[in-house]
């Protein structure tokens, strides 16, 4: 019996620390390219000490946030250069989950032309 919940602490633990390194890396996964016309955008609370700069594009809301692993440290730069009415393609990663208010996350980007 004893050895049954040794297997079964050792399975949550790796089990927590696979999610932990999940969610913690899906940000540099699933790089995809968008082209879209900026409808809006604005700054979203998350606490006293923490805001999150988003854009919406159509149907879809994205991020602009700093990314440590990417050296990325420019969201700031992107979310002031990015003007509601212009079109844009888009360099995006990570994913859209509803459930943990996660956004699809801006890299890069470049202006287009109608």
């Amino acid at each position: 019996m004893n050895n049954l919940k040794i297997v079964f602490g050792v399975i949550f633990i790796a089990l927590i620390i696979g999610v932990c390194f999940f969610l913690c890396f899906i940000e540099y996964t699933n790089e995809e390219i968008h082209q879209c016309i900026v409808e809006d955008k604005w700054v979203k609370r998350q606490s006293e000490k923490s805001d999150v700069y988003l854009v919406q594009c159509g149907d879809d809301v994205y991020k602009v946030s700093d990314l440590l692993f990417k050296g990325k440290f420019n969201s700031s730069d992107i979310y002031a250069k990015l003007k509601v009415g212009k079109k844009y393609e888009i360099v995006t990663t990570g994913y859209r989950f509803n459930l943990f208010s996660m956004y699809k996350n801006i890299n890069d980007y470049k202006e287009i032309g109608d």
